[in-house]
């Protein structure tokens, strides 16, 4: 019968497309660990790959560090470039190292500036602008939130007049992050702490990371139960994106993340050019993570968490007899001019009633030739030396109208 054919096709055309998925995945999963499938959700950890976080970068209060005296060499479309760290795990700033801070600034990669020389950083290029030595304590993937703990453990010596946050716009998921695998899948080794706000009001909850020692990665499948219940991008993101049968239902509801990086990672491996498929289903990725991060600034609980975690860097600050200062540096992905960039920059403008703001998006948006402003890598791209230059400018120019860095440019050195 006719109808017994249709059904027929349909099965067919189903099982078909299911065969189909199964073998892409099959096929990228290990050369693209972004492809998360049940296996991901608690995936066994080499030991081997334990005792070199363990040596580089474990952290038991903050998840991961810089180490005193590194130094290693980082690979750029432009070429390769060089950091190194001080006695004190601070990014270098040459010409500098004898010389005592007078600021300091604690953030992310994008503080820490990551595929530029040390020379070439915009702490270093804020030291030449102003003369007032910049001391740079960013780290890689760290949140608002793990920034903020470093400067509290700093603090006893830190000994500077002005201390400056610098977080990309996405520090609004990170601070809701405890388990980084759940938002940057394939980071497993990255558990962080995480602050909540008290449904009392009465502040700040601090959760410690789940792992606080190099042993914990043993057992740590014994902590996902409260991993999850306090990282939500475990259901509204990680469970969502998981690849298993049947796929055709997981395709059609993610299909804007998953079909881009399949179409991508098919067609140029195909073509025998790997790093062109791993970079352009990255850029995916990163374009993904990008949406789920602003769709946090829709959402007031989100914002007051975040807002809340200024006010205590502000406190802190202050309590310390320092200026604090919070700079907004944005990504290629948060260049666009829609409701979320504006939703986003009204929410940022709002914290000068906590602190002086710099947010330099607008800055980076309206530029002729936005990018120049990046340089590119692997795993996406960071601020150029050109980038940097326009960070250190505009934060040179706000620091010059503050009372703290105006009374201190005339101390005697």
């Amino acid at each position: 019968m006719i109808w017994l054919s249709v059904i027929g096709a349909v099965v067919g055309a189903w099982l078909a497309l299911e065969a189909l998925a199964f073998a892409l995945v099959r096929w990228h999963r290990p050369f693209f660990p972004w492809l998360i499938t049940p296996a991901d959700s608690a995936p066994v950890i080499d030991e081997a790959v334990v005792a070199a976080h363990r040596d580089r970068s474990f952290d038991p209060d903050l998840g991961w560090c810089r180490r005193p005296g590194e130094h290693a060499t980082e690979h750029t479309d432009d070429g390769d470039v060089t950091f190194r760290t001080d006695a004190l795990a601070r990014r270098a700033n040459p010409g500098h190292e004898d010389t005592p801070a007078t600021v300091a600034c604690f953030g992310d990669s994008f503080t820490f500036c990551r595929l530029v020389d040390d020379d070439h950083t915009w702490p270093h290029h804020l030291t030449r602008l102003t003369g007032e030595v910049t001391a740079n304590y960013g780290v890689g993937g760290y949140g608002l939130d793990q920034a903020l703990l470093r400067l509290e453990r700093e603090l006893p010596r830190l000994g500077c007049r002005t201390v400056i946050m610098g977080v990309v716009p996405e520090t609004m998921a990170r601070v809701h992050s405890a388990w980084k695998h759940y938002f940057e899948y394939g980071n497993t080794l990255a558990f962080k702490p995480r602050f909540t706000l008290e449904r009392d009001g009465s502040g700040l909850r601090h959760h410690p990371p789940a792992v606080t020692s190099p042993e914990g990665y043993r057992g740590y499948q014994a902590q996902l139960p409260a991993v999850q219940a306090l990282d939500p991008f475990y259901r509204a993101k990680f469970r969502r994106d998981l690849l298993a049968f049947p796929y055709t239902p997981r395709l059609l509801a993610r299909a804007r993340r998953i079909l881009p990086i399949l179409a991508e990672l098919t067609v140029f491996r195909a073509m025998r050019r790997p790093e062109t498929a791993f970079r352009r289903a990255f850029a995916t990725v990163l374009t993904e993570n990008n949406r789920a991060s602003n769709r946090l600034y829709h959402d007031s609980g989100a914002t007051d968490l975040l807002r809340a975690l200024v006010v205590r860097f502000a406190d802190t600050c202050r309590d310390a007899g320092a200026q604090p200062l919070l700079v907004i540096l944005p990504q290629p992905g948060d260049l666009r001019n829609d409701r979320t960039a504006r939703t986003r920059a009204r929410f940022f403008a709002s914290l000068e009633e906590v602190l002086p703001v710099v947010d330099v998006t607008e800055t980076f948006r309206t530029h002729p030739d936005p990018a120049r402003l990046y340089a590119g890598g692997r795993l996406g791209p960071h601020a150029s030396d050109a980038g940097n230059q326009l960070v250190a400018a505009a934060v040179a120019a706000r620091l010059a109208t503050l009372p703290t860095v105006a009374a201190l440019s005339k101390e005697p050195r």
